[in-house]
């Protein structure tokens, strides 16, 4: 005789760990929040919200591809505040709201324990609280995404009602005009519904209920990317709209998987700095952090060892697989299309373990404070040539051209500003013209190098101005 599995019934968490949860990760996320200056990725989101207003505002918001979303709450929010740390509190107020989300998805995944662990993690998880501190909408679809997977639990039980449904497709749909990448949960969500079994009918058709709504809040936005890049090419090696590649050479390594693991339990913040592994990925510059590397691996295989023999006694295996695996699986097809750059940000994963949450805590403390681990502060480089420029000076911004301007300006600069980008320094001759042009002043050339491995090699680029300039002085910032 046939028997039907009875819907399961989740044990209930304790508020006072869930509020201890908050607490701790409101304090981390508000801690230092305007410490860093803002860099190239936080000024694109602040110019898409504040380059125009009124109707030429809502009617550019369409061509939006940075999260159309985020950039309308930027919009209305930079009218309140224009310093750092006001900007931030936007991503970070989504980001605490997760964590009660996270400890409920772990509660209803594996029962008591499991959430509680989950709560405290993602309270600590130095991953999620460097993108809290970032004016960009990583932390809007990272809230939208854990509302997404604590309804789809429902769906996947069998207890989902109407309600749970639409709930879960405006979810997905607000998490995609956050940041187009949870496109990609979306995907992996539609394949669980096809390969759940045993079918039926009203699951099926619910779920077309819910591409339907996604798909049209997102059509918009979709038609416009696909026409303005010539979305073709994610399929077909096909020539584009500008005749440019998607992505330039973005490249991809089997390391990025274990590279992968190690952000989402400890971040970026812990290991090699993220300057080091631009320049050189040999072991010569993981050597030196062998024993932590150790330490961390040996975690977070503990931690995954364990979590598949529990995701397997509660039968969650497939689903957790489906979650894990498959947005993996498109982002490095579409970094192998050069659609995409492969990064950890583009991902939905976890870790849990003693160890590694010891580990996050160090890893916390160097987010804080070690400089070796900031991002490039730029503040600081407009500030220290602001303080000597003189009349006739240039700059030349390798780079992160954006962040440099904005504060410089703001202090009240007047030198000439020159921005040089990888796209127009194909060769040595074009550099040297470069630098040349900088010169032309009759001023001081001050060259800022920014993330300089996007450009060319450091040595190529001082070789190139000093063939004409003589140096005079060197300053360095963090990043």
């Amino acid at each position: 005789m046939a028997t039907t599995a009875l819907p399961r019934i989740p044990s209930r968490l304790d508020p006072r760990w869930i509020l201890a949860c908050l607490g701790v990760g409101a304090a981390l996320r508000l801690f230092h929040l305007g410490h860093q200056s803002l860099w190239i990725d936080e000024l694109i989101s602040l110019e898409s919200a504040t380059w125009a207003t009124g109707a030429e505002f809502w009617r550019g918001l369409l061509h939006e591809i940075h999260g159309p979303l985020t950039s309308m709450l930027l919009h209305g929010w930079a009218r309140l505040t224009s310093s750092e740390a006001g900007l931030r509190v936007l991503y970070v107020i989504p980001a605490i709201l997760t964590i009660p989300l996270a400890a409920r998805f772990g509660r209803d995944l594996a029962g008591e324990t499991a959430g509680k662990v989950a709560g405290l993690a993602f309270a600590l998880a130095p991953f999620h609280v460097w993108y809290s501190q970032e004016i960009r909408g990583y932390s809007w679809a990272i809230l939208f995404s854990a509302g997404s997977l604590v309804l789809f639990l429902r769906v996947w039980d069998e207890v989902a009602t109407p309600r749970d449904y639409f709930g879960l497709a405006l979810c997905l749909a607000l998490g995609i005009l956050s940041n187009f990448s949870v496109a990609i949960l979306f995907v992996a969500l539609s394949l669980l519904v096809l390969v759940r079994r045993p079918y039926r009918r009203a699951r099926f058709l619910a779920w077309g209920g819910v591409v339907a709504i996604v798909g049209l809040l997102f059509l918009p936005w979709f038609l416009d990317w696909y026409g303005r890049v010539g979305g073709e090419r994610v399929f077909a090696d096909a020539p584009g709209a500008r005749g440019i590649p998607l992505r330039e050479a973005a490249g991809f390594s089997p390391a990025a998987i274990p590279y992968t693991l190690w952000t989402f339990a400890f971040g970026y913040s812990l290991g090699p700095t993220l300057h080091d592994l631009h320049l050189d990925r040999s072991w010569k510059t993981l050597a030196p952090h062998a024993p932590v590397l150790l330490i961390g691996g040996f975690a977070i295989a503990s931690g995954l060892f364990l979590g598949v023999r529990a995701l397997a006694d509660e039968r969650r295996l497939t689903l957790v697989a489906g979650l894990a695996l498959v947005p993996f699986a498109i982002v490095a097809i579409l970094t192998l299309r050069d659609v995409k750059t492969f990064h950890p940000r583009y991902l939905v994963a976890g870790v849990s373990a003693g160890t590694a949450l010891g580990l996050a805590l160090v890893a916390l403390g160097n987010h804080y404070f070690d400089a070796r681990y900031a991002k490039e502060d730029s503040r600081a480089a407009a500030h220290s040539i602001r303080e000597l420029e003189k009349p006739g000076d240039a700059v030349v911004v390798i780079y992160s051209f954006r962040p440099f301007q904005y504060y410089f300006l703001k202090e009240g600069g007047q030198a000439r500003l020159l921005h040089l980008h990888k796209r127009f320094l194909r060769t040595d001759e074009e550099l040297r013209a470069h630098a040349a042009d900088a010169a032309s002043g009759n001023g001081r050339v001050w060259l800022v190098l920014s993330r300089w491995w996007d450009v060319a090699p450091e040595p190529r680029i001082r070789a190139a101005f000093e063939s004409s300039l003589v140096e005079r002085g060197r300053w360095n910032h963090p990043g």
